[in-house]
């Protein structure tokens, strides 16, 4: 991930140092506060790397000025005896109290090394000078957990304890590296010490996070931010990374969609990288197999048990038994990688572990040591379908025409022959293949990983027969058919920003309808071919506009402060349904050709997008987030007798598209692990994976008859 640009406000390497960029954590600053009244002097707080304990002090060391001379020490690096640390320590706090004081005297290294109990007899009540009465608070950072067992560091923490037992005006407040549960904590330094843990900060706290520090530069989708606190487990370092680059590629005025989550995993897990191999690194071997079980697991829905981990090392030929299993699930929850949900319940933190531990440490990787084959550069392809009952059928008319024809052969040479008549023949040439798509054919939108570009792909309504339409200098997406099913307009890149751009159905001339400097997204053919709509951000927000079908006249229709996306023409060519946040969340609404008789037709606090006019005007499909996942949704055009006909709790559903016909329904969704194309019926019946296998395929458009 490149570094954050001097004005992004999100900062994944430096702490929160100043109020407005500190956010949570309130319930740990009142812990403080409470204990220090309560007559406690020393307090530890855990937190595992890059969890915010150097922001909470910078935080605490604002909150308790104004009852106490705060000092603030950052230990790290610090090595050598235990009062070569305590020099350390000491320096820093007496230069932080002699700020701004004409005579302060100067220490020296040399004579407090050569006696260190200096520090109570000479120097508090040096420092109480300046004091005037009020405590003295120590905030130490950077303590490894792992170093205090035993050796100076630990001698460091007892002289502490020590300190702040016989001094009550001192007050000491460490921030350990490492978590109260671990296998290798309470060391005896901190045993009997109060203590809290950090965690990530709840959904509340990291929506006030992303959000605030946007500084309404970025607009954010319900489920986009719900996306990012699950993938995250509210731990805001990886906060502060999905903000960074949300920031760096979509500021000023972006909007963030799930799927805008989606594209930005693969730089967050390379810049996070060094965290998820250090906590991988701290793990024991059976931990580590447990761990790479978890993140294998096809299905996964946010919960795991032991019996789930025992089946699925068995069927690796890996033996374990569901007490050792346990035990290695309730070490990986003292390592704060898992959440023990009661009974035998445990669930990830952090959904992120699961996409990280895919590329560096797949669950055959782990067990033997060998990379597992890499997924093929193109789609996968269903598997044919063979008729063994045909092929013996056939097999046995080829061999009696075989039969028949070797006893003719052998028939009397000398048989008289009859002359047949001559019939005169035109030579007809042999028709050369080519990339013409034929009525039926689903149109989508692919990528092999998530490093490469987007490309559009056309198959057959069964999945057979892909073609690659792109060339894969770009990024191009969201295709849409024209009504006469000769031409897709999509959205590309291929000049610089997002255009809509339009090509014959083989792929072939390309031609870009829209030449802005701004963004352009979601392109509608309407029924009449004359016309196409699509959403821009040419006037600061994303607005719709209708441009004849070469790109000309353009014309505004909706007017909003917030964004208005994802048009969708009616039958009849006099109506537009679309998506619009106007309203707080995504909103479908449906407007007139001209921008008149604007309608609100779902009103719901979840997000519900990509709505799909059917070809008889009777139903709009959409999808929505209001069953706490995305589901496929149906509804009258006025808004009325809604219907999920997705209905698979397990998995997200999105961008449903209507067959010619009105009979199925197309869409993409992740039930079978990756993101593939399906069909149904418009019931919901008969769901069909079409494009089975791990690259990822989206928003599929089906062709119109001609």
């Amino acid at each position: 991930m490149p570094h954050p640009s001097a004005n992004n406000p999100f900062t994944p390497d430096q702490p929160a140092t100043e109020e407005e960029r500190f956010f949570g954590r309130e319930d740990v600053i009142e812990w403080v506060d409470d204990r220090l009244s309560a007559g406690e002097r020393l307090l530890v707080i855990y937190g595992t790397p890059r969890i915010g304990k150097t922001s909470l002090l910078y935080r605490l060391r604002a909150r308790l000025a104004g009852h106490a001379a705060v000092a603030y020490v950052d230990l790290a690096g610090a090595e050598g005896t235990a009062a070569e640390m305590l020099w350390r320590l000491v320096s820093g706090v007496h230069a932080q109290l002699g700020e701004g004081r004409d005579e302060w005297p100067a220490l020296r290294r040399d004579a407090f090394l050569a006696a260190p109990e200096r520090l109570r007899s000479e120097l508090l009540p040096l420092w109480r000078q300046t004091l005037r009465g009020r405590p003295l608070a120590l905030l130490v950072d950077s303590l490894e957990l792992a170093r205090l067992n035993e050796g100076p560091w630990a001698e460091l923490v007892l002289g502490l304890r020590e300190l702040a037992a016989k001094e009550a005006d001192v007050w000491v407040v460490l921030a350990v590296s490492g978590a109260s549960t671990e296998p290798a904590g309470p060391v005896p330094a901190l045993r009997g010490l109060p203590a809290r843990d950090l965690e990530g900060l709840n959904d509340d706290q990291a929506e006030e996070l992303l959000v605030g520090l946007a500084r309404f530069q970025l607009g954010f989708d319900y489920d986009a931010i719900r996306r990012i606190c699950a993938l995250s487990g509210g731990h805001p370092y990886l906060l502060h990374l999905f903000g960074a680059e949300l920031y760096r590629r979509l500021a000023p005025m972006g909007q963030v969609t799930i799927h805008t989550v989606g594209d930005l995993l693969p730089a967050v897990l390379s810049a996070a990288e060094p965290l998820f191999t250090a906590a991988w690194e701290r793990l024991a071997r059976d931990e580590q197999i447990t761990l790479a079980a978890i993140g294998s697991q096809a299905g996964y829905q946010g919960t795991v048990t032991p019996w789930d981990v025992v089946v699925l090392l068995r069927k690796h030929g890996v033996t374990r038994s569901s007490g050792a299993v346990e035990q290695s699930l309730q070490e990986l929850c003292k390592h704060r990688i898992l959440h023990w949900l009661g009974g035998s319940g445990y669930t990830l933190r952090m959904e992120l572990w699961r996409a990280w531990l895919a590329g560096a440490h797949p669950l055959v990787e782990v067990l033997t040591g060998k990379r597992p084959r890499p997924a093929a550069e193109t789609p996968a392809r269903p598997r044919l379908s063979i008729d063994w009952t045909g092929v013996f059928v056939w097999g046995a008319v080829a061999a009696a025409i075989l039969v028949v024809a070797r006893v003719w052969a052998s028939r009397n040479r000398a048989a008289a022959v009859v002359p047949l008549p001559t019939v005169a023949t035109t030579s007809v040439p042999r028709p050369t293949p080519t990339r013409v798509v034929l009525p039926g054919k689903i149109c989508y939108m692919a990528q092999a990983t998530p490093h490469d570009p987007w490309g559009l792909w056309v198959m057959s309504d069964d999945g057979s027969d892909p073609v690659r339409l792109s060339d894969g200098t770009s990024d191009d997406s969201l295709p849409a058919w024209s009504p006469d099913g000769t031409r897709i307009a999509y959205v590309s890149n291929r000049d610089g920003n997002r255009d809509i751009w339009v090509m014959n159905a083989d792929g072939t001339h390309r031609e870009n309808l829209t030449r802005t400097a701004a963004d352009e997204w979601t392109p509608a053919w309407s029924p009449d071919g004359a016309s196409i709509a699509f959403a821009s951000n040419r006037d600061g927000n994303w607005e719709l506009y209708v441009a004849k079908a070469d790109g000309t006249s353009p014309q505004r229709i909706t007017w909003s402060p917030a964004a208005d996306y994802a048009p969708s023409w009616s039958p009849d060519g006099k109506r537009i349904a679309f998506v619009s946040e106007r309203d707080g969340n995504p909103e479908v609404y449906v407007v007139n050709r001209d921008g008149s008789g604007l309608q609100r037709l779902t009103k719901d606090a979840a997000t519900d997008l990509s709505p799909h006019w059917s070809p008889d005007g009777t139903r709009i499909a959409f999808e929505t987030y209001r069953d706490g996942n995305m589901e496929i949704y149906t509804m009258a055009p006025d808004g009325s007798d809604l219907r999920n006909i997705s209905n698979e709790p397990g998995a997200d559903e999105h961008g449903p598209a209507w067959s010619p016909d009105g009979k199925w329904i197309t869409f993409y969704s992740n039930r079978d692990g990756s993101w593939d194309i399906f069909k149904m019926r418009a019931d919901g019946s008969q769901k069909t994976n079409l494009t089975q296998g791990p690259a990822i395929e989206q928003a599929p458009a089906w062709q119109p008859a001609p």
